[in-house]
C-alpha cells in the first residue's frame, strides 16, 4: 500500500518543499523535491540534492535522510522509546510517523 505525504518547511511558512511516499509492502521510500522551490530556500538536508539537480531521490537516499531524523537502532534506551510510541520493533517508517519527520536539524515536517 502506498502512503503519500507532503513535506513542508516551517521556515517557509509551511510551504510545500516536496513529497514523501512509502510503499509498505515493498518497504521502500521515495521523495521528490518541489521544482518551484529555489535551491537557496531549501534546508541543507535537501539542498545538496537540488544543487546536483536531483529532485527525485532514490530509496537509499531517502532512507539515509530518514535515518538522520529518527533515533538510531543502537540508542541506549531504544526499547523504551519504541514501547512509549506504541511500536513493537524498530521500524524507520513507524518512527518517522511518530515524529512527523521533525528533528532539530531544520524545520521540515510531514503533513498528512
Amino acid at each position: 500500500m502506498l502512503q503519500s505525504f507532503v513535506l513542508r518547511d516551517g521556515n517557509l511558512n509551511g510551504r510545500q518543499v516536496g513529497a514523501l511516499t512509502y510503499d509498505s509492502v515493498a518497504k521502500q521510500f521515495s521523495m521528490t523535491i518541489a521544482e518551484d522551490v529555489p535551491k537557496d530556500d531549501l534546508p541543507l538536508s535537501l539542498a545538496g540534492f537540488a544543487n546536483r539537480n536531483i529532485r527525485v531521490l532514490s530509496h537509499e537516499d531517502v532512507l539515509r535522510w530518514v535515518r538522520g531524523r529518527i533515533c538510531p537502532p543502537g540508542r541506549h534506551n531504544i526499547r523504551e522509546i519504541l514501547r512509549d510510541n506504541g511500536l513493537k520493533e524498530y521500524d524507520e517508517f513507524g518512527l518517522l510517523m511518530v515524529t512527523q519527520a521533525k528533528c532539530d536539524k531544520d524545520e521540515l515536517y510531514l503533513d498528512y
